[in-house]
């Protein structure tokens, strides 16, 4: 039996108002940091744009950051279930290679909202060793990517190198060619994803 469902109804709708608060917080928030940044963006801003009280944001967070780390969490369980089932499907250690690059620059590019909000909190978001530390979310996507490449390298044929430095490289120069991306209005997704992976494959 739901829970809520034994929960007297004056009771009930106080809980369901406060979930409706509290997620509506959170995607006012997303949406301000998008505009504006972590840094310039306030609390004051983030309520008055969720169209609530002044004190309802102190009811579900500590503060802005507390909030701006479970939207980061969001973004990345986002992007990790898309790019897990998408690299799943590849027959080859090339195709894994262009597979990666071509998934993370079609998800920034593609997706206007994580395309603002990541090029305006690129200082937190596109900095590894910061999701290492304060994203609990990226280190279990993480984990999740290195044990797949593992199981894949027992039946693809892979370079002879370290795994965990190949899955590092890729991951580094998907962060870096991305930040370029975002700055530039002249990059074309597919010239994109060929030049990451000729250089990872290749060289230039």
């Amino acid at each position: 039996m739901n829970k809520l469902s034994v929960v007297p109804f004056h009771q009930r709708k106080r809980q369901l108002n406060k979930k409706h608060n509290k997620e509506n917080l959170i995607i006012s928030a997303r949406q301000v940091f998008a505009q504006k940044g972590f840094e310039n963006a306030s609390v004051r801003e983030i309520v008055l744009n969720a169209k609530l009280g002044s004190g309802t944001f102190y009811n579900y967070f500590e503060d802005k950051f507390d909030i701006f780390l479970i939207i980061n969490g969001r973004l990345v369980n986002e992007f990790s279930d898309y790019f897990l089932k998408e690299i799943e499907k590849v027959k080859t250690f090339n195709e894994l290679v262009r597979t990666a690059f071509n998934c993370w620059f079609s998800w920034i590019l593609n997706e206007e909202e994580n395309y603002q909000f990541i090029k305006n909190n690129k200082k937190y978001v596109l900095d590894l060793k910061w999701l290492s530390q304060n994203s609990k979310e990226y280190r279990v996507f993480n984990k999740k990517l290195f044990e797949i490449v593992i199981q894949m390298s027992k039946t693809i044929k892979f370079p002879q190198n370290d795994i965990s430095f190949m899955v590092t490289s890729i991951i580094a120069v998907c962060i870096n060619l991305g930040d370029e991306m975002l700055e530039r209005d002249d990059v074309e997704l597919n010239d994109a994803s060929k030049f990451a992976a000729k250089l990872f494959l290749e060289g230039l």
